[in-house]
């Protein structure tokens, strides 16, 4: 692969020099080669984006448009980065690491698919609502006074919140881009993305294709930053809400600052999650699940990873020796290769994490059944074994605190009520499975775990439906026709009740419904 240098950021539809000199070197986990450079942003750079944006909104046509004119642009997007797909999936593989099969099948595709969608609920969304109203029966028949009336005749429409600035986390950083960027757009919003630091590359081929297809300048705008730079975007003055996926630490501290100033943000957060499985369950279907789950999808750095194996303890020796035995069997290698299934971790720093959390869970009496090294076979590239913890249970760290690598925790539990109790014992809420013969009893399982996401006799995600976490995995929803909404605001327009709403203003509108409508 050739080396991607790039020296602008796409700022006002079209790429602008930054403004200093600093920059990030993107340097490929499986190789630690560098493959590229892009610029880190300075403040004036931050100023220059959210000004295009805030541009964009307050002036520009893009708010303006109707939601089916929005979604043109969005399927326009999506083609030209489906024309793309074969040299994005290869350019997520080589700066992110994961194996080439997951760049082709979902990294790669995922945000054609999103923008799509995004597209088509553009074209059926409803954004204004008539509400003829008498509340009298519901007050004692009172006709109210002449400051409050019982009686209503309002018009409640959505609108774009605003200005949004966007932050997709490294480990699907481009399918990201999608699921945040295309309900934001579809609504009205204009967008700052800051990129990930250790693989922006594929997310300024975004830039590429919008300039492209002509998007309005100022609509989408793409910088890179460092943590300080980043905080001034989520603290700009031109900013009206902040989109961010990462960890729960630094979730809590955008929280915060949203908090101050008053700032609507949606926030996709961490996970530890359980996979439950239940006496009935059958060791041959559950296996593979399990091990997919855990430690096979991205090498682990997956926010929704089952990363607590809950087994029946009468079993628990079963399901140890059988997942020591599925987990060695992964083929750890090149991400290039056909049939390599974990490729290496993101970053040096990133596996040294995981160094950590293995050696802690030594420390805390546990023991590695299998993994736990560096591969002695690669000499080069951050890679790490698929790791399996026994004689673990939920109080050790290794159990507790989100790793974001192919380790995950055997735990044994006395029961299903044991092992809901064991799945809720955590500050985190994003995921989790169960596994069981009655599927019916698998739903009721599922409604007593407290998390935003679940799964029967599977690991599934629906991304035609809303996701995100109870807890602190995060507020807010996305995927699904729900996560438009997290981008509007509702405003009621009211007149007199005794008079008429405009025919010019209702023309085409649906009728609300509810308690006190009429």
């Amino acid at each position: 692969m050739s080396t991607r240098d790039h020296e602008a950021f796409f700022i006002d539809g079209a790429w602008r020099r930054a403004e200093g000199a600093d920059h990030f070197d993107v340097i490929s986990p499986r190789s630690e080669r560098r493959i590229g450079r892009v610029p880190a942003a300075s403040r004036a750079d931050i100023d220059a984006a959210v000004a295009a944006a805030r541009k964009a909104f307050d002036e520009g046509e893009w708010p303006r448009l109707t939601p089916a004119e929005r979604a043109d642009y969005l399927t326009r997007l999506a083609d030209g980065l489906g024309k793309r797909q074969a040299e994005l999936a290869e350019l997520i593989t080589e700066e992110l690491g994961c194996p080439l099969f997951l760049s082709q099948v979902y990294q790669a595709v995922a945000p054609v698919m999103s923008f799509n969608y995004a597209a088509e609920v553009g074209r059926s969304l409803q954004t204004a609502e008539v509400r003829i109203s008498d509340l009298s029966p519901l007050a004692a028949s009172s006709a109210g006074g002449s400051i409050i009336p019982m009686a209503g005749a309002s018009l409640v429409v959505k609108e774009p919140v605003g200005v949004v600035a966007s932050f997709p986390a490294y480990n699907f950083a481009l399918a990201a881009i999608g699921q945040k960027v295309g309900p934001a757009l579809v609504a009205g919003c204009t967008v700052v993305v800051k990129v990930t630091e250790p693989n922006p590359l594929a997310t300024f081929v975004v830039g590429e294709v919008c300039a492209e297809i002509g998007l309005p300048p100022g609509v989408l705008n793409i910088v890179a930053a460092r943590p300080a730079e980043s905080e001034y975007l989520v603290r700009h003055p031109g900013v009206d809400m902040v989109s961010f996926t990462g960890s729960h630490v630094v979730g809590a501290k955008i929280a915060a600052a949203c908090g101050e100033l008053i700032r609507p943000c949606v926030l996709e957060l961490g996970g530890k999650s359980a996979a439950i499985v239940l006496e009935d369950a059958k060791l041959e279907d559950v296996l593979p699940v399990l091990i997919g789950t855990s430690v096979g999808t991205n090498s682990g750095q997956s926010c929704v990873a089952q990363t607590r194996l809950l087994v029946p303890e009468s079993q628990y020796d079963t399901y140890a020796e059988a997942l020591a035995e599925g987990f060695a069997s992964l083929k750890v290698g090149d991400p290039m290769d056909a049939d390599t299934v974990v490729g290496p971790l993101v970053t040096a720093a990133q596996r040294d994490r995981v160094e950590h959390y293995v050696d802690l869970a030594r420390k805390e009496g546990a023991t590695i059944a299998t993994g736990g090294r560096r591969p002695p076979h690669l000499d080069r590239g951050w890679y790490y074994e698929p790791t399996l913890i026994t004689n673990a249970d939920n109080d050790m760290r290794v159990s507790r605190e989100e790793i974001f690598g192919p380790v995950a925790s055997l735990i044994p539990h006395r029961g299903e009520d044991d092992a809901v109790r064991i799945a809720n014992d955590s500050e985190l809420g994003l995921a989790g499975s169960v596994f069981t013969q009655d599927t019916e009893h698998g739903f009721e399982i599922a409604r007593r775990v407290r998390t935003g996401t679940f799964s029967v006799n599977t690991f599934a995600a629906d991304l035609g439906s809303p996701f995100g976490g109870f807890k602190k995995s995060g507020l807010g929803r996305e995927h699904g026709p729900y996560a438009v909404q997290e981008y509007l605001l509702t405003k009621t327009i009211s007149v007199d009740p005794s008079r008429e709403l405009p025919e010019s203003v209702t023309a085409g509108v649906p009728r609300g419904t509810g308690p006190g409508t009429r």
